[in-house]
């Protein structure tokens, strides 16, 4: 049911020119209604404006309800300075402002806020063939044959043109169907400083537009749509590059969901050192040129859903210095290069991207981070330090990337955290993870210590509301509000282990999105899920044995510690002068009692069906030999179902998944060892899960491919175990071709004998 509401709402939202609401709320710089004390997001007038205001909203007969509200003995000690003609289905400003109170105040001297919302002006549009035109990079004007727009003034302004408000500082014309903007339409407002021109359908600006506005410092341009014929958004149509050229104390501007086109950003270049505060968010822009900002002192910055927008080289140059917030959530980041000197971000929000490289040259630089958001990534397990170094780092959210394995290093990495968001990675269980969650079990059984997110910075200069006012902070305080204690959630699960192991915890983050439905990890060993709350501590062993205590416990034990040495030393002489046979006689009697244990009521079915005859296991250094050597002999001469990672894994699951589920796949597993193999991390993962699978399927489905010999040296435990316990054959890289011939051959039956009978092929 909600889906078919939500999809309704976005129809009925494009048709009507504007987004759903949830979208609105999405960027940086908020919404008009975020800054304003004296009208909602409706347009009605708030109870703090009301003293001084009039409020003819929603009035069938608006001027002359005015001229009512104006004559009216009650307001006679009082100037008029808000008014509110929200609502009233005029098709144009009506020419009102020559009105005047009892104490003879014209309206255009005592106004200082004015609100339009929600009327539906008309633009003068012509229709024909007309010709849309725009300056391209060359500043060569281009003409487009489509419905254009009359270059005369538009009809909407009306009572606004002509009128010199004295002192009009904010002028609210938000959703008024306004197409067009024409020359002289706010001439006379030259202590305006704040302009709402969203969720109108602009299309087309004169040159002059802005003409007057010597002292705006805040341009709404937001949720401007238009659509053509076939749905397509329809971009601006500047007449000139200098559209805002006369606006020289501009410092915050808002195109959030505008779509834009490459030409029109080459207004950016009439903006210089007071422009502070920029939206570009959901805008349709691919790319934005290199140093496009660089005549500018941007500190709060969103190009977010803008696919491409910062993978010019050089894009955010000249803002290492004053740059404080940047929201760049679904713009296809890969690194974090370009963000090496920025030494004033305070919070870096990059979620929904392709980030996988995190390099200390770039942390090491940001030393006034606070919030590092890599929501929905690709980061995997890292070695060594990389978030510590960003010594100021508060809240770091790494949900839903591809860490498989949590170790003692990362655990030091997030030692000066605050809030720590770790949620839907694919992670293995070990003691670590079990560390990860006791730090947080640790710090809410505790007394909060964690602090409020905020700005180290103040105020430069004479800023506004206009120039500061961003989102960010309050965005991420609203999460940490909403988080869920972990000792509160272990206390309604039972099957939540609340012991502290740890004895020295320094740390003392909390999560951000703890559930123990989402801090999940693999038990390697079992293959099944559990809970961050269930693996044993790092230090757990070392706790059950005190050797102190049981010496003190007495005189007996003492004379054991004596007596046992005495018996246990002959034995081991014994076992060390043959120690071979004592190592393959362990060996043999640890997998029979371990086949007999693992899983002895479970009946194996051998009419099982397969996708692959053989998964193959190796290292990228011989795939020249897989491809060229195996391959063909194999698939072509034995028609065997080979399933290699390269070909066979499958896109969007992590490598882990792809492993576990190919081998479940596959009627029998092939390692081919080399030197290189062992020391490939992933290889020896293969093999390890190999062996597993040998002990919990009590089949004889695991083959050993040697390329070289392995010198004993050289071997890990598991290989060399497997090499005691299982035949392998080794390749004759050098031998003769009857040599090959006959390893070809015994290969061949080795993976056909594995199948049913009536698959199996005649190598004879």
């Amino acid at each position: 049911m909600n889906i078919y509401v939500f999809v309704i709402c976005n129809c009925l939202a494009m048709a009507w020119g504007q987004q759903p609401r949830q979208l609105q709320q999405a960027c940086l710089t908020g919404t008009m209604n975020d800054i304003q004390s004296w009208v909602d997001h409706n347009g009605r007038l708030k109870p703090e404006a009301q003293p001084l205001s009039v409020d003819v909203s929603e009035s069938a007969h608006p001027v002359a309800s005015l001229q009512t509200e104006l004559g009216q003995h009650t307001r006679a000690s009082r100037e008029i300075k808000v008014l509110s003609m929200a609502r009233c289905a005029l098709r144009e400003v009506p020419e009102v402002f020559s009105l005047e109170d009892l104490n003879h105040n014209r309206l255009a001297d005592t106004l200082e806020y004015l609100t339009l919302y929600g009327n539906k002006f008309d633009d003068l549009q012509s229709t024909g063939d007309q010709y849309d035109s725009f300056i391209n990079a060359t500043d060569a004007r281009v003409l487009v044959q489509g419905t254009g727009y009359d270059t005369r003034a538009a009809l909407w302004p009306g009572g606004l043109k002509g009128t010199r408000f004295k002192n009009l500082r904010e002028l609210d014309l938000r959703a008024c169907a306004i197409t067009t903007l024409s020359t002289g339409t706010f001439q006379g407002m030259e202590k305006l400083e704040a302009l709402y021109l969203s969720e109108n359908s602009i299309l087309y600006i004169n040159a002059k537009a802005f003409s007057g506005l010597n002292n705006l410092v805040h341009l709404d341009m937001s949720r401007n749509y238009n659509y053509d014929d076939f749905g397509n958004h329809k971009t601006f149509v500047l007449e000139s590059l200098g559209v805002m050229e006369d606006l020289h104390n501009l410092v915050s501007l808002d195109f959030s969901f505008t779509r834009l086109s490459q030409s029109n950003l080459m207004m950016f270049n009439s903006f210089g050192k007071s422009f502070q505060r920029l939206s570009l968010c959901e805008t349709g822009l691919t790319k934005l040129r290199a140093g496009i900002f660089k005549n500018t002192s941007l500190r709060f910055l969103d190009v977010s859903g803008n696919n491409g927008v910062l993978n010019q080289y050089g894009t955010l140059s000249g803002l290492e210095n004053t740059l404080e917030v940047l929201y760049a959530t679904k713009v296809g980041l890969v690194t974090l290069d370009m963000f090496e000197r920025f030494k004033r971000l305070e919070i870096l929000n990059l979620q929904n991207n392709e980030v996988n490289l995190l390099s200390t040259e770039v942390t090491k630089t940001m030393e006034n981070l606070q919030i590092l958001d890599l929501t929905n990534n690709r980061l995997s397990t890292w070695i060594g330090l990389k978030f510590s170094y960003m010594p100021r780092l508060k809240y770091l959210s790494l949900r839903k990337n591809n860490i498989n394995m949590i170790n003692v290093n990362m655990i030091e990495d997030f030692k000066n955290l605050q809030y720590l968001g770790f949620a839907e990675n694919f992670v293995i269980c070990n003691c670590h993870t079990r560390e990860l969650f006791e730090i947080a079990l640790n710090a809410d059984q505790e007394p909060t210590k964690q602090s409020r997110l905020s700005s180290q910075y103040k105020e430069r200069g004479n800023m506004t509301k206009f120039s500061s006012y961003h989102t960010g902070f309050a965005s991420y305080n609203a999460i940490i509000n909403k988080r869920t204690n972990v000792s509160e959630a272990c206390e309604m699960d039972y099957d939540c282990d609340r012991e502290i192991y740890q004895d020295n915890i320094t740390a003392s983050y909390v999560l951000l999105d703890y559930s123990p439905t989402l801090y999940q990890c693999m038990q390697l060993v079992e293959g099944v899920y559990m809970s961050f709350s269930h693996p044993l501590g790092c230090d757990v062993v070392s706790r059950e044995v005190d050797f102190d205590v049981v010496i003190d416990k007495g005189w007996n034990k003492l004379l054991a510690l004596i007596v046992i040495p005495a018996i246990v030393f002959p034995v081991l002489v014994f076992v060390f002068m043959f120690r071979k046979n004592f190592r393959y006689f362990c060996i043999t009697v640890r997998n029979s009692a371990l086949l007999s244990m693992i899983n002895k009521d479970k009946v194996i079915d051998d009419s099982r069906i397969f996708n692959y005859d053989v998964f193959v296991s190796y290292c990228n250094d011989d795939r020249g030999w897989i491809l060229d050597q195996l391959l063909p002999h194999l698939e072509t001469n034995c028609g065997v179902s080979v399933c290699l990672h390269e070909r066979d894994f499958q896109v969007g699951l992590s490598i882990l998944e792809n492993i576990v589920s190919c081998m479940d796949r596959s009627r029998s597993i092939m390692l081919v060892i080399s030197k290189e193999f062992l020391l490939s991390q992933w290889c020896q993962f293969e093999m390890h899960l190999a062996q597993h699978r040998l002990l919990e399927t009590r089949r004889e489905d695991l083959i050993l491919v040697l390329l070289e010999e392995i010198p004993r040296r050289l071997r890990p435990t598991t290989l060399h175990y497997l090499m005691l316990t299982k035949t392998y054959i080794v390749y004759p890289s050098e031998a003769a071709d009857g040599a090959k011939k006959d390893f070809w051959r015994r290969l061949g039956r080795s993976v056909t004998a594995r199948r049913p009978d009536n698959e199996n092929d005649s190598l004879a």
